[in-house]
């Protein structure tokens, strides 16, 4: 079983327009049930966008530096050390920027519940995944759904 270390290896994920690298280590150890990933936000990145998730949890840990957490709530300022929990649906939407001079380091670790339906209440859009959308797709495999959609082409529409 392989021991991954949060502080070192490479970022296959980077999300430049965002100021985000992330690093996943928990497959890589073992999980079968839960998500992990290392985040490294630039100075003054803007992080993923506000969202909350209605078939996973997620905790945060602040490894290194002072990003700035975005919840229903309002914003904070986050030192190394705290722990935020994010549960499940509107009340844990949340974002994580960096709005220091300085990198931050940020632990993601989460429920791996698939299918995952998030909703981003400030671009008024709905990410469904059936799948890990970070993981490769095997040969001849249901490829599933990774989509966004936009709340304004809901097929169900409100009754007039």
């Amino acid at each position: 079983m392989s021991r991954p270390n949060v502080y070192e290896g490479e970022f296959p994920m980077h999300r430049e327009e965002m100021g985000i690298r992330g690093r996943p280590f928990a497959r890589a150890a073992g999980a079968r049930e839960l998500g992990g990933t290392v985040y490294e936000l630039e100075p003054g990145a803007s992080g993923f966008n506000l969202h909350g998730h209605y078939g996973n949890e997620e905790m945060f840990i602040v490894l290194r530096g002072t990003p700035t957490l975005r919840s229903a709530d309002g914003e904070e300022q986050l030192s190394p050390g705290e722990v935020v929990a994010c549960c499940r649906g509107r009340e844990g939407i949340h974002a994580i920027a960096n709005r220091s001079q300085e990198p931050a380091l940020v632990l993601a670790i989460s429920t791996a519940n698939s299918p995952d339906v998030a909703v981003y209440p400030e671009q008024d859009t709905i990410g469904v995944v059936t799948r890990n959308p970070f993981a490769p797709v095997p040969e001849g495999a249901d490829e599933g759904v990774v989509a966004m959609f936009r709340a304004q082409d809901n097929l169900r529409k409100p009754p007039a």
